[in-house]
């Protein structure tokens, strides 16, 4: 018995990384690079104003500089390989993306996501940035990155770290669809959207997560990214790669501490994300609806479960041996071959 179970943990370990392998490699054949850009000072933001609900007020000739530069700078480096430009809704974000849609006019226009929208103020619409409603606004976002899901924003209760990222997330979703294997190298697609959604959904979905950039930003320009900053990443959904934040290069080895709060918070966050839909499940009163949602939700926490020790082997296996989630694999295949 007691070799039995050995054989059966070996094989799920074993088939769990050649998965794991599996999903890198088909990764890298169909990635893509995202380029998040904010939007170039707006109205409001000179004023020191929290602006969040559609449309907004527009740019100030300081944000329409911005928006030429940063957008001149994306066309020279990228104008070959640029397979879509998307925006928020708000004035800002379309007025910024107008030069870099122009000079492509004859390729595509625009395309408006409402899921690339700031994160939404509520309440603390309209109150000073530097004020208690500007801090009591960043409470929730904050929350979200470091695994608590479920905390509503407190302008917008309705709003959680759930409803965000699905909503967020499923624009990024849209913008792969239409352009992944577009063109013979990798696509590459620009974002324009504001500061608190783009630093919050990318802390939250990347692989590696490098708060210090965060930081630095927070503690240089007193916000998490400058008008018409940049994030860039690259990959495909649930499997996104930082490269760099305001010009920052990110390693895309974060280290081990990195990974094991990564394993942590994709473990802490699945029975938060399959309550909530469990929840509004429960909310149709449709028996088919609550009885489909219940079994998506108890596979997605049983999937977290199997893969947290699974994670965590492999991350402290590749900080002692140097090796990749690739070659951890096939190290483990090799211990186990002669067992």
């Amino acid at each position: 018995m007691r070799n039995r179970l050995r054989f059966v943990t070996v094989g799920l370990l074993s088939t769990a990384l050649m998965s794991i392998g599996s999903a890198l490699a088909w990764a890298d054949d169909a990635s893509i690079v995202l380029d998040f850009i904010r939007h170039g000072q707006s109205i409001d933001n000179a004023a020191g104003i929290i602006d969040t609900a559609p449309p907004g007020t527009g740019l100030t000739q300081t944000g329409f500089d911005q928006a030429r530069t940063v957008d001149n700078a994306i066309f020279t480096e990228y104008g070959k390989s640029i397979a879509g430009i998307f925006s928020s809704e708000e004035l800002r974000s379309l007025e910024t993306a107008a030069p870099l849609a122009q000079d492509l006019a004859d390729k595509f226009t625009v395309t408006t996501l409402s899921g690339l929208n700031e994160i939404p103020a509520g309440a603390f619409e309209g109150a000073p940035t530097n004020s208690l409603e500007g801090i009591l606004y960043l409470v929730a976002p904050l929350s979200w990155v470091f695994g608590a899901v479920l905390v509503p924003d407190l302008g917008a209760p309705s709003v959680n770290g759930v409803t965000f990222d699905e909503s967020f997330g499923g624009a990024v979703q849209t913008i792969y669809d239409s352009t992944v294997g577009s063109g013979g190298s990798t696509p590459f697609d620009a974002a324009f959207s504001s500061e608190g959604a783009i630093a919050v959904w990318t802390m939250m979905n990347v692989d590696n997560p490098d708060f210090s950039v965060m930081l630095q930003e927070l503690v240089k320009n007193q916000q998490f990214l400058p008008n018409a900053g940049q994030v860039v990443i690259e990959g495909s959904p649930g499997d996104w790669t930082l490269v760099s934040y305001d010009g920052t290069a990110v390693p895309q080895d974060p280290g081990l501490p990195t990974e094991l709060f990564v394993d942590f918070r994709n473990l802490i966050e699945a029975p938060q994300f399959a309550g909530y839909d469990i929840y509004q499940a429960l909310l149709t009163g449709n028996s088919t609806t609550i009885e489909t949602v219940l079994q998506t939700g108890i596979n997605q926490v049983d999937t977290a479960l199997a893969q947290f020790p699974v994670a965590v082997f492999d991350d402290i296996l590749g900080a002692l041996t140097g090796a990749t989630p690739a070659d951890a694999g096939a190290l483990i295949g090799e211990t186990f071959a002669g067992l």
